[in-house]
Formats: C-alpha cells, sequence, structure tokens
C-alpha cells in the first residue's frame, strides 16, 4: 500500500490542483495558452506514466501510451470542466496541446526513469523492468 501512495499521490495531488486553477476566471492570450497547456499535462503524463510503470511494472512502450493516454483523458475532461465554468471555454486546440504535452512528459519520464530507476539513484531496488 506504501508504494502505491508514493506512485499516486502526485498524480493524485496535481490533478486536484489542474481542477482547482481551472475553476477560475483566467484570461491568457492564444500561443501562451497553448504552451501553458502542453507543459502542464506535460507534467501530468510525467507524473501517471511513473504511476502506472512503477505500480504495474509495464513495459516501457506500454508505459508511455498509457501515461499519455491517461493524461490525455483528465486533459479531455478538463476542458469539459471548463466549458462549465463562468468566463472559461472548452476548445479542441487546448485538448490536442494537452495531449502532446501528455505523450511528452511520459516520454521524458522513460529518460529520466532509465538514468535514475537503474542507476538506484534513487531506489535500491531498480523496479524490474519498467525503466
Amino acid at each position: 500500500m506504501k508504494k502505491f501512495l508514493f506512485n499516486w499521490i502526485p498524480v493524485l495531488a496535481y490533478a486536484s490542483l489542474i481542477f482547482v486553477i481551472s475553476s477560475r476566471q483566467v484570461q491568457v492570450s492564444e500561443p501562451t495558452d497553448k504552451l501553458i497547456h502542453f507543459f502542464e499535462y506535460g507534467l501530468m503524463g510525467f507524473f501517471t506514466a511513473r504511476g502506472l510503470m512503477l505500480t504495474f511494472n509495464l513495459p516501457r512502450m506500454r508505459g508511455l501510451l498509457m501515461g499519455g493516454l491517461a493524461a490525455t483523458m483528465l486533459g479531455v475532461l478538463d476542458e469539459f470542466h471548463q466549458y462549465y465554468v463562468p468566463g472559461r471555454n472548452a476548445s479542441v486546440g487546448d485538448a490536442v496541446a494537452d495531449a502532446l504535452g501528455g505523450f511528452a512528459g511520459a516520454a521524458f519520464f522513460l529518460i529520466v526513469g532509465i538514468y535514475l530507476y537503474r542507476s538506484q539513484r534513487l531506489y535500491s531496488d531498480p523496479h524490474g523492468g519498467c525503466c
């Protein structure tokens, strides 16, 4: 249970933060808005890939795909949520930026994970074949 919580608390905390922030009225210019969405969900993709791969010991490509898809689904849910927030709007472009960021973040976890987890810098147990 401790391992599960350690792997999933960052995902839940960050998803909660995104939900709280997206519940407020914010006006951002168009190109900046897409970059914010990309990096916001890039971090979500990183956390979801990490949680999935370390909890379920997934192979790299499956972890990347599932982590990116999970971040994308959270982005789509956030866009749906923003549709009902006064002063906010939902857009397909934002959802695409969320998806691209989510997959980029998941890929970044693979790169970082290979270095950190295999070199045992974070854990003495290299987590099987996850990274």
